[in-house]
């Protein structure tokens, strides 16, 4: 009987009993009373009116007038919220409910009060159990008070698979089966998960190789920020500790795949502490907590949480930003023949640095910011070149450089969220302006590297060719293996490979590996390499990936350039696809055009790995080229149709999208050969060419 009436409570409220928002969202501060007892369906107390009266607030509808009988569409209300947020819809008010109903404390909020879902089985129990059963909010007050916080946390939950039988309920003595985590996401809690989702579940799996890339995906389909996900704490006395090794193992090869996923290194942290310590956090199993333990769980997660500052997201989406001008064709300003004039590189937007044209937080979804470059470019100007990164971005999304105006249907930077991404583009002005737009929130750092004028240096394009390779291509520049962080070197580039000796500037194509679980960047700058390096980045790999972009850079006083290294070691190849100035007969002046979407692939078959897709081009055209849910790891190359030199534009990554600028001069047939090394989808821009200087 207890099950049919669990199964008829459950089925009233999916179908009879909608959330309905009210015109204004609720705050705490129309709860003006708390409820500080459990109540039971049919309990009969005072504060079963102040319950009442915050289900009306959150525009429940057939609750009437509050009184003090807890029953009917009350009870039907409440259960239908714990099923919402991930909770046993048992229409019991516990302290956990009556926490995130609003009436055992108050709420956070304000604009950058972010939603942080936890989806665990009974390992991380003790973060509600124990509050329930003293009838506190104690441990869930540790993230509760900072975060919109759901804890779905129930014993014998498994990832993917069917669930194991868990705890007897305490409210109605049903035998509960929950929900596992990817059917969980994918039902009652979809587009439910808010910016962040932590689990910590799995324990009762075998194995957790397959169900990492399924979670994952579901939680970039509703676009959470981050996941942490906790590593399982290694133990001889449970039965599936044997196990465990192996969870960790896939969990930590995962974190290339997946730029989002924040793996929190449980079992390490735990096995670190003391023998007293482990002792008064866990059970005699090693993995199940005590209170001591569900209190210190909660504090490691906050800590993590607040690092990776997903409040950020949410204010960004909020308030950053100027609104979008607005989608079209912008017309092509009138530009003459211009060449290159390389700078060092300037830092003039970080949105994390007030100091620098920012200081508001991140970029929202769908704004627009202005960067003023009167004070950095030389008075003629007509374009300039500008490092671009997308850093710490909340979501999927581009980035769109252009002179301020309409916005074209175009993209610089591809990100995917958790990647920070890194991209050049050369864009025109508008009052010696650029705009840049963002579709999804991410801080947005911007230097500038050169500009086009009418006395800058000519360009001379070559066949895209790799002249360093630190992986142990000795042929080349014989520099082997990686660039410690913090350390530099010179490239000679000027009397080399054809290059003049007098040439002020090159196109490079700079490629940073990071082979461990750390990012690497690198920065290009004017030669020869010095103690106080310009503040800028040219590429940015995440860890465990390749990540290429281009960059024009000055050449400097030893006709080279310098290369260092930042954040963590990293394998550095660079390809060279022309240079700048010198004394060298010929040379082509830069047209500068509003950026143009020339192909898109996805109208059609998807590029088979190897395939080469010839474009038509009449002169040395800037393109733009982005991967497009590529379905592995691997490199697109744009180059001369016929030529043969080894070299990449861009790296791919699976199921995200990344680009990359390359000039290109037409080959046989007047044509440009694009290829990729895996399947996937492109699309093509152009922002400009290069021309035959008029005679």
């Amino acid at each position: 009987m207890k099950r049919q009436l669990l199964a008829s409570l459950t089925l009233s409220v999916a179908t009879a009993v909608p959330l309905v928002p009210l015109a204004g969202a609720p705050t705490a501060a129309a709860v003006s009373c708390t409820v500080t007892t459990r109540l039971s369906p049919g309990a009969v107390s005072p504060q079963v009116e102040c319950l009442e009266q915050r289900l009306v607030e959150l525009g429940f509808a057939g609750i009437g007038t509050p009184d003090t009988v807890y029953s009917g569409a009350s009870i039907t209300a409440v259960a239908y919220f714990q099923q919402t947020r991930g909770l046993y819809p048992d229409g019991i008010v516990t302290s956990v409910t009556g926490r995130q109903l609003g009436v055992r404390g108050p709420l956070p909020t304000g604009p950058g009060t972010a939603k942080v879902t936890v989806i665990g089985d009974s390992t991380s129990a003790a973060m509600r159990w124990y509050d329930e059963a003293n009838n506190v909010s104690t441990i869930y007050d540790v993230m509760g008070t900072s975060y919109d916080l759901q804890w779905s946390i129930e014993s014998c939950r498994r990832l993917v698979n069917t669930s194991c039988v868990g705890r007897v309920d305490p409210g109605t003595g049903h035998q509960w089966r929950p929900v596992s985590v990817l059917p969980l996401m994918r039902t009652t809690l979809s587009g439910r998960l808010g910016q962040a989702l932590v689990i910590m579940a799995g324990y009762d799996d075998t194995s957790i190789t397959s169900a990492i890339p399924q979670i994952m995906a579901e939680a970039k389909a509703q676009r959470v920020a981050k996941v942490f996900w906790l590593t399982y704490r290694t133990t001889s006395s449970y039965g599936y500790g044997g196990y465990y090794n192996a969870h960790n193992a896939a969990l930590l090869a995962a974190r290339a795949q997946h730029p989002n996923l924040v793996v929190l290194d449980w079992n390490t942290y735990t096995h670190q502490q003391s023998a007293a310590t482990q002792s008064s956090w866990f059970e005699s199993d090693g993995i199940h907590m005590t209170r001591t333990g569900g209190t210190a769980l909660a504090q490691y997660l906050k800590t993590a949480i607040d690092a990776a500052d997903i409040r950020a997201c949410v204010a960004a989406n909020a308030i950053a930003g100027a609104p979008d001008p607005g989608s079209g064709t912008p017309a092509t300003p009138p530009t003459g023949d211009t060449g290159f004039a390389p700078l060092t590189p300037t830092r003039v937007l970080d949105t994390r640095d007030e100091t620098l044209g920012g200081g508001h937080g991140k970029l929202g979804a769908g704004r627009t910011v202005t960067i003023d470059l009167s004070f950095v470019l030389p008075p003629a100007a007509q374009a300039a070149a500008v490092s671009v990164a997308a850093v710490s971005p909340c979501g999927p999304g581009f980035l769109s450089v252009f002179a301020c105006g309409v916005r074209p249907n175009t993209a610089n930077v591809n990100f995917a969220a958790g990647r920070t991404t890194t991209g050049m583009a050369i864009s025109l002005l508008s009052s010696r302006q650029i705009c840049v737009y963002s579709s999804s929130a991410v801080d947005v750092v911007v230097d500038v590297v050169g500009a086009f004028t009418p006395t800058g240096s000519l360009f001379h394009p070559i066949t895209p060719s790799r002249w360093v390779d630190a992986r142990g291509n000795a042929a080349l520049l014989p520099i082997v293996g990686p660039l410690s962080g913090g350390t530099q070197m010179d490239v000679p580039v000027a009397g080399r490979g054809g290059v003049p000796s007098d040439a002020t500037a090159a196109w490079l194509n700079v490629t940073a590996i990071a082979p461990n679980a750390v990012g690497a960047g690198l920065l290009a700058y004017p030669g020869p390499c010095g103690a106080s390096p310009p503040l800028a980045a040219t590429v940015i790999a995440f860890p465990g990936r390749s990540a290429s972009t281009a960059a024009l850079v000055g050449l400097g006083s030893t006709g080279g350039v310098c290369v260092r290294a930042f954040g963590s070691s990293a394998f550095v190849v660079i390809d060279v696809a022309g240079w700048f100035g010198g004394s060298a007969p010929g040379g082509l002046t830069f047209h500068g055009i509003a950026p143009t979407r020339l192909m898109d692939t996805r109208g059609g078959a998807q590029p088979a790995a190897g395939s080469i897709t010839p474009v038509g081009a009449v002169s040395t055209t800037v393109y733009n080229v982005a991967a497009i849910g590529s379905t592995g790891f691997g490199f697109v190359s744009a180059k001369p149709c016929g030529a043969s030199d080894l070299s990449a534009l861009l790296n791919t990554a699976p199921a995200e999208n990344v680009a990359n600028i390359g000039a290109v001069a037409p080959g046989a047939g007047g044509q440009v050969c694009i290829s990729p090394s895996v399947a996937g989808h492109f699309a093509i821009d152009v922002t400009g060419t290069f021309d035959p200087t008029p005679t």
